[in-house]
């Protein structure tokens, strides 16, 4: 079926397909975006604390910053995903407002609370009502594109963010990093685009081992926003359950539910991230977990990076390029349209009348 390109005519009418494909793309003017932006407007001796507010799409870019430089994040990172901030938000805090629409209700609400603190703002967004606030509140912004779905503008939230704080000296110069991984996810979606057969392409060999199963996927801190990514786009593209859980922490708990699995252990799919550089004992978990989860029926599918030797920026995308195309993949193997999410749109319509 995956090798039929008729089908993605009757079921990829939004072009999520082209959206993957030039993923690579974002990286690029994303970083041009940035670098062309007022940043200067926040004075980063001013900045003792970072809080980045927003949802689903973007925010994903912000788990993925944290876990990629946060061993050389030179100042506290904090991801708000809710209509409040925390307590700690001050003067001496830079608030990042990233919503893709301009108009994500939490993020505006978060605004409001980082005016009354008296925090630092600065917004990345295509449009809506933050570009408007911000011109006339007179903070900082970066304009991205519009007209994407907010998962599929995964580049325009993560780079643009990733420049910044290096711009501002919070973490050090990505240049090199974000050049390899636009080659890489240029040469990556070579291999994985809808015209190349099954037996080479290893997101429809992926999607074909996860069909009609829960995948749940597991990772180190380390790729920690990589699996949550790779839950999000099966979710969100292939309108399906899944989760993902992170090591050690599920070793504490989760680990002893493996037991019991009752009917339901043939249609679980264990799948886990590893990275070249997790922890040895890490490794070592992932491997004991495996055993386990054999040892109750159900089999683990190993993925790692392409390049084990490419910086690790490039392979984290490479991961998430990965579960991308397989999201992908496996809405056209349960005959969705990837790009409609109506039921997240009805939601919004029904909060709207409140």
């Amino acid at each position: 079926m995956l090798d039929d390109e008729k089908i993605y005519e009757q079921y990829d009418a939004g072009d999520m397909h082209s959206l993957l494909y030039n993923f690579h793309d974002e990286f690029r003017i994303g970083r041009e975006i940035a670098e062309s932006s007022d940043y200067t407007s926040i004075d980063p001796s001013d900045i003792e604390k970072i809080v980045v507010a927003g949802m689903g799409g973007s925010a994903i870019g912000a788990d993925l910053l944290k876990c990629y430089a946060l061993y050389e994040l030179r100042k506290p990172l904090f991801i708000n995903r809710d209509y409040l901030l925390p307590g700690f938000v001050n003067n001496e805090t830079l608030v990042i407002l990233s919503s893709y629409s301009g108009n994500t209700e939490e993020m505006l609400s978060s605004l409001e609370a980082a005016r009354y603190l008296g925090a630092k703002l600065f917004a990345i967004t295509s449009d809506g009502q933050l570009t408007s606030l911000a011109e006339d509140l007179h903070f900082g912004y970066v304009q991205i594109p519009g007209g994407l779905p907010p998962r599929a503008a995964l580049g325009y939230s993560f780079v643009p963010l990733t420049v910044l704080m290096s711009l501002w000296g919070f973490i050090p110069d990505q240049s090199d990093a974000i050049e390899n991984t636009i080659y890489a996810l240029h040469k990556g979606a070579e291999k994985l685009a809808k015209d190349i057969p099954t037996d080479d392409n290893a997101a429809k060999q992926l999607a074909q081992k996860i069909y009609g199963k829960l995948p749940i996927v597991y990772s180190s801190p380390r790729l920690e926003a990589v699996a949550t990514r790779f839950r999000g786009q099966i979710n969100e593209n292939s309108k399906a359950l899944a989760y993902s859980s992170v090591l050690p922490e599920m070793n504490h708990n989760e680990l002893v539910g493996w037991k019991h699995l009752y009917d339901f252990g043939k249609y679980i799919q264990p799948i886990f991230l590893r990275d070249p550089d997790d922890h040895p004992k890490n490794k070592f978990r992932m491997d004991f977990v495996a055993d386990v989860m054999r040892e109750n029926g159900c089999e683990p599918i190993f993925l790692e990076p392409a390049q084990s030797d490419a910086p690790f920026m490039t392979r984290m995308f490479e991961l998430i390029q990965l579960g991308d195309f397989t999201s992908y993949y496996l809405a056209t193997l349960n005959r969705e349209d990837p790009k409609p999410v109506k039921i997240i749109d009805r939601l919004k319509a029904e909060l709207g009348k409140l």
